[in-house]
């Protein structure tokens, strides 16, 4: 007798093994899925809020981490993603387009070094 799962077995969730082997940095949560990529010039972080009926958007940008805040009309969702690079130093741009939130991180570096912190209004 063994204690080995088998692959059929209704414990092994093939779903996810694919997701996992897909997309390995896909953060994945039932509140707000995150996702981080790069390109030659930037980082991009990109959220889905098509489930949420968000109201409120707050991002805070420092050091290392990225903190996204969500607020609807039952609750606040957070969000903190410790990040490879330092934020503190990079040119950031945001956008928010049916309801998918991208964060664009230039991989250059400023000379202007501040901890970041905004809010979008959610419409």
């Amino acid at each position: 007798m063994t204690n080995a799962k088998r692959f059929d077995s209704p414990e092994f969730d093939e779903e996810w093994m694919k997701l996992l082997f897909d997309d390995p940095f896909a953060l994945y949560d039932e509140t707000v899925p995150i996702d981080l990529y790069e390109t030659s010039t930037d980082y991009i972080i990109e959220a889905d809020l098509n489930h949420l009926n968000a109201q409120h958007l707050h991002m805070t940008f420092s050091g290392h981490d990225f903190k996204l805040e969500v607020k609807t009309d039952e609750q606040l969702y957070e969000k903190t993603m410790m990040l490879p690079f330092f934020l503190n130093d990079k040119q950031i741009e945001t956008e928010c387009q049916n309801k998918i939130l991208s964060v664009k991180i230039n991989k250059e570096a400023n000379k202007d070094e501040a901890s970041v912190s905004f809010s979008i209004p959610f419409l």
